[in-house]
């Protein structure tokens, strides 16, 4: 190959050449660029993909996905810029994510039934939060309302709402509102006034801080400071139906029925198809002594609201006063059936079926109560009291001895104990618990009556004392101003033991001649008493109630 032909060739070689360089470094060059731009910000893909995912948001797992992209683009690693725009978008997620769940617990009619396992993963959002924006004053308040719930810490929601206060600042309106927090979880009551008195001065308009201090007045029964406040509030806000409902409430616990009357009007006026006005001035209606009223006002509130559990049970009350069973029943049973675990609705049952003569009923419901209650006393008591009732006072003294050995300052487990061994002629026991309950109510005038009837009546030689049963009685008789002939008879019969059988007629023939006034039930009685001390002998009452056999308990076949 000759020179010319070795030029042309470097030429044409030259030229491809040239033209590769043209064409290759563009492809080249972004290809470097990516490299380069994914060594800084590894977790860019992670990023932009919770950055599109936001903007088309359609349910909780959707913000739970961004949640979780937003944390693998900053474990993986990104820029300064972009640590922070993730970090901004992975807390607006978490507080959008809390928010929603914490609604369950706080917004919805009833809490949700696992608001327990949703208030521990709202809570782990709130760390998170917090933690990458430890100036969010909204998260430290809501997880001061979480761990305010029955179960959560009470030490720590006030720690954080110190932490939201400080970061409030002069924001005097949510500063309020934190306030008021904070005193609904104080347990000492100077400093719940305290906190709600700051929050009214920095924001007079915060109804919730009015509200709050009036309910604290009535929970210390000054009822008068009360409707102080509650005043104010309607004066601040005059079409505030809430504010009228109280005012109307508490003017009835202080008996001032025609302003009552006045402020449920106005509520009435202002929201008439309200379920609960009606339930007020149902309240008003039966403390005035008129329960025809109130029934009818009761039964508009269930009209309005078939499920209204609060108006179903005050009128199953007012039928239960009236003897009318079979009308309260039935409202009990509509309202177990709203909410089959309500206590109050099983406990009125077993009342009620107590009062129809079905005590085993009685006792079965009271026995479900305990084991969702296994610390209540007073359902121990009742559980005892239906015992002896049932003709088994042995087993109510094992109920009771029990409780007493744990409880020793319950007197109506001493006065129960001591009707239980009545049943079965122990006297002596009888007394002795008598004696206990006495020392911790002194002023019971059916304590009073009850012991100084068995001093006085007892065959027992060894147990009667006539003079301290004369002293126990005339002490009933005092508080009740000798107008309940039971006690009158009492009395009677602790002069007869005394040997003072003119005393004993005496008042025998009162108590005789006010029970046909009162038409006593135990009217006969009273009158064989009067013939017994006019014939020279004292009264003696002794029981002895043969223990009843346990039911059988019921075989379910499968």
């Amino acid at each position: 190959m000759n020179l010319k032909m070795l030029l042309r060739l470097a030429a044409v070689m030259l030229c491809l050449w040239s033209a590769s360089i043209v064409w290759a470094p563009a492809a080249w060059v972004n290809e470097v660029a990516a490299d380069d731009a994914e060594t800084k910000n590894p977790g860019q893909a992670d990023l932009d993909k919770a950055t599109e995912l936001q903007l088309s948001i359609k349910q909780l797992e959707d913000i739970e996905k961004v949640i979780a992209l937003c944390e693998s683009a900053l474990d993986k690693g990104l820029d300064d810029d972009n640590t922070e725009f993730a970090e901004q978008l992975l807390v607006s997620s978490l507080w959008q994510h809390a928010s929603k769940l914490s609604a369950a617990i706080f917004e919805a009619p009833r809490p949700h039934r696992q608001w327990q396992l949703i208030r521990r993963v709202v809570l782990a959002d709130v760390e998170k939060i917090v933690k990458y924006d430890d100036k969010f004053a909204e998260a430290y308040l809501l997880g001061a309302k979480l761990q305010g719930l029955p179960g959560g810490d009470r030490d720590d929601a006030v720690k954080r709402v110190n932490q939201a206060l400080e970061l409030l600042g002069e924001d005097d309106k949510q500063a309020s509102q934190a306030l008021v927090l904070r005193a609904r979880l104080r347990a000492e009551q100077e400093q719940q006034l305290s906190d709600l008195a700051e929050a009214i001065e920095r924001d007079p308009g915060n109804t919730e801080a009015w509200q709050t201090r009036a309910a604290l007045w009535i929970g210390q029964g000054q009822f008068d400071k009360a409707v102080s406040d509650i005043e104010a509030l309607v004066k601040n806000d005059p079409e505030n139906v809430a504010a009228r409902q109280a005012l109307a409430e508490t003017l009835t616990k202080l008996e001032k029925y025609d302003l009552a009357h006045k402020h449920i009007e106005k509520a009435m006026e202002l929201a008439p198809d309200l379920p609960i006005n009606f339930t007020l001035r149902a309240n008003i209606y039966e403390a005035e002594g008129k329960p025809d009223k109130a029934l009818a006002d009761l039964g508009e509130a269930i009209r309005l609201d078939p499920s209204n559990l609060v108006a179903l049970m005050a009128r199953a009350a007012l039928h239960m006063q009236a003897d009318e069973l079979k009308a309260a029943r039935e409202d009990v049973d509509q309202a177990l059936r709203v909410n089959p675990g309500l206590a109050q609705a099983v406990l009125m049952r077993s009342i009620l079926s107590a009062a129809e003569g079905r005590v085993s009923d009685a006792i079965s419901d009271l026995q479900t109560l305990l084991r969702s209650q296994p610390n209540n006393l007073n359902l121990q008591v009742q559980l005892a009291r239906y015992y002896i009732v049932d003709s088994r006072p042995r087993k109510a003294i094992n109920v009771l001895d029990q409780l007493i050995e744990k409880n020793k300052g319950v007197p109506d487990a001493y006065r129960t104990r001591a009707d239980a061994h009545l049943n079965i002629g122990k006297h002596a026991e009888a007394i002795q618990d008598y004696e206990e309950a006495i020392k911790l109510e002194p002023d019971s005038k059916d304590l009073l009556n009850n012991l100084a009837w068995v001093l006085a009546t007892s065959p027992n030689d060894e147990v009667r004392d006539g003079k301290r049963s004369v002293e126990l009685a005339t002490k009933a008789c005092e508080l009740t101003d000798y107008q309940e002939a039971h006690i009158l008879s009492t009395l009677g019969a602790g002069y007869a033991e005394t040997g003072d059988f003119e005393n004993a007629i005496k008042w025998s023939s009162k108590a005789v001649e006010l029970g046909r006034e009162q038409k006593n039930p135990q009217l006969e009685q009273l009158e064989t008493e009067v013939e017994t001390y006019k014939a020279g002998k004292p009264f003696r009452e002794i029981q002895n109630v043969e223990e009843k056999a346990a039911p059988p308990r019921r075989v379910i076949e499968t």
